[in-house]
This record gives C-alpha cells, sequence and structure tokens, in this order.
C-alpha cells in the first residue's frame, strides 16, 4: 500500500475548542444560478442533495472571514505559542500586492503574517499550507504534531478559510459539487481535552481523476489499518463516521463495508451549507464534541490534488 499512515495513539495529542464562521449570505440554488455563480444546472446539484450554500458578500476578505474564528480560538486557548493555517485555494494564501506594484516581495504578503499583525501578535511563529485541498483538516493534524515537539510550545492554533476564488463558480461540473464560504479552526494541544488524535492516514495522486471505487476501497482498508495500529477494536456499529458534504454515494458504500449503521454515518448540513471544504470535518465535530467520553470518531475527507484523507479520533 502506498498510504501515509501516523499512529499517534501514544503522543498525548489532542485538539479542542472547535469553532467554525460561514459565510453570512444563504442563497437557494435559483438564486445562484440567476447571479451566474452557477456553472452546473439547478437540478443536477439539487439531484446530489443540496439547495443552499453561504457566502461572503463582494467586499469581505479572507481576514475579515477568519478573524471572528481566531478570536475565539484565542480566548479559548489563553497563551498561544504557534499558529498553522491551511487554505483549500491557492489565492487565498496571500494578500493581493498593492495595484501596479512591481516589487518582488509584496508577492508575499502571507495571510498568516496578515492576520497575526491583526492581533498585534507579531512574535508568533506560523505555517501555512495548502496543496492539500480539502484534505486541510488532516494537513493541519500531521503539522500540529510535529510543532507540539518544540521546547517551548504547548499550544498550537490551527486555522483553515476560504473564500471562492475572485471569476469563479461555486460549483463543479464533473464532480457535481456545491462549495459555501468557511472559516474554522481547533486548539491542538498535549491537555487531555475535547478529542485524543489517535491516528491519520492520507492517501495522494497527481492523476487528474480517481475513480469512485477507488476512493471507496482505498477509505475503508485505511481506516481498518489505522484502527489496527492504534490498538481500536474494528466495530462499526460502535464508530461515528463524519463525511464531507460531497461524493455521498461512495461515503454510504464506506459504511457498508465497515458495517456502521445508518445512524453513525454523519453528514453535516449539506443542503443548508454545501460542502465548506476543509472546515467540513471541523463544523461536524465541533457539533457533537462533549457528547459520549470514549467515543470513536473518524474523519474522512477527499481533496483536489487528489488527495484522501482519515483521521481517528477519541472523544474525551
Amino acid at each position: 500500500m502506498d498510504e501515509l499512515l501516523f499512529d499517534f495513539s501514544r503522543d498525548e495529542f489532542y485538539i479542542s475548542g472547535l469553532a467554525h464562521a460561514l459565510g453570512p449570505v444563504k442563497r437557494a440554488l435559483e438564486q445562484l444560478a440567476r447571479e451566474r455563480l452557477l456553472a452546473s444546472s439547478v437540478e443536477s446539484l439539487e439531484a446530489v442533495g443540496y439547495r443552499h450554500n453561504r457566502s461572503a458578500d463582494a467586499n469581505t476578505a479572507v481576514l475579515d472571514l477568519a478573524s471572528d474564528v481566531f478570536r475565539r480560538l484565542l480566548q479559548d486557548c489563553g497563551k498561544l505559542d504557534a499558529l498553522i493555517v491551511h487554505h483549500s485555494y491557492l489565492v487565498n494564501t496571500t494578500e493581493a500586492a498593492a495595484c501596479g506594484s512591481q516589487d518582488l516581495l509584496a508577492r508575499a504578503n502571507y495571510f498568516p503574517a496578515s492576520l497575526l499583525r491583526h492581533f498585534d501578535l507579531d512574535h508568533i511563529p506560523y505555517w501555512g499550507s495548502y496543496a492539500s485541498g480539502c484534505t486541510g483538516f488532516m494537513s493541519l493534524l500531521v503539522l500540529a504534531s510535529g510543532v507540539l515537539k518544540a521546547e517551548s510550545v504547548d499550544k498550537v492554533v490551527c486555522l483553515t478559510a476560504d473564500l471562492k476564488p475572485p471569476e469563479a463558480a461555486y460549483d463543479s461540473v464533473r464532480e457535481r459539487l456545491l462549495t459555501s464560504d468557511a472559516a474554522s479552526g481547533f486548539i491542538a494541544s498535549r491537555s487531555p481535552r475535547g478529542f485524543q488524535v489517535m491516528g491519520v492516514g492520507q492517501y495522494s495522486s497527481s492523476r487528474k481523476l480517481i475513480p469512485l471505487v477507488e476512493v471507496v476501497k482505498r477509505a475503508v482498508q485505511m481506516t481498518r489499518r489505522l484502527c489496527d495500529m492504534t490498538g481500536i477494536t474494528q466495530n462499526g456499529s460502535s464508530m461515528l463516521c463524519h463525511y464531507p458534504n460531497m461524493f455521498l454515494e461512495g461515503w454510504q458504500l464506506v459504511s457498508h463495508f465497515l458495517r456502521v449503521p445508518k445512524e453513525n454515518q454523519i453528514i453535516d448540513g449539506m443542503a443548508e451549507r454545501a460542502h465548506c471544504l476543509s472546515s467540513d470535518a471541523i463544523i461536524s465535530l465541533e457539533g457533537l464534541a462533549g457528547k459520549g467520553s470514549g467515543r470513536i470518531h473518524t474523519v474522512y475527507s477527499f481533496g483536489s490534488g487528489l488527495h484522501l484523507a482519515v483521521a481517528i479520533l477519541k472523544e474525551i
């Protein structure tokens, strides 16, 4: 097998304080079509299960959308030691250079630096990623696990935020995918609260397309192997599976092979908020946090690139 599998079960690695914000404008599919914000037909998106999306208005910047989430994370975190940011779209990783500027370094105005300046936190070290698409939740976990090994680091804020790129539609035709503008985040630490990160698996391919049957097969195999590595009993009836708001047929097949009952299959707000990129996983976990100590949560993501990722968490 050519997946990357990480065993964190002995690392005392936890995430907590999950928070999110959605674009404030809620539009039905018909309105999106009238405003020429769709590339697909309303009927094709309805058939998948979408009804609305959430978007920011034209004057909103990524910094605006993310600041409220970051503020809440700071309040929960107390002393911040490091920041990690993920974007699904390259255009959101930096602020645009001044119009007409030919200055080379004006193109290196990175989003996390702008965010930290906004909060007068100039001394905080930061990292960023984007190339793993909508599997950013797993990328944040893997990066945070390494940062937490630094001598002076106790808590890391992990944040993901995206606005639709200018001139693009909110949907993708081939994948029948409708997206929303969203930001979300969590605190990674060695303190036992929230969820313990047990394991993370990721498969990446430079192919243009991965057949759905392969996505299903790999998701099932990665889940089973992560359970074996981390010492978790493979019992679909006691596992909550969090799926992103896309490709329902594929995730239903994953549940079938893992024997996960319907009530344990978490598809969160697909009709009302569409697919929120890397925020899907965080929003879903936020809604169920603190409701069942000891429960196993398996989180799935699929992103452009192409990437398939799985995380196994144990609720504290």
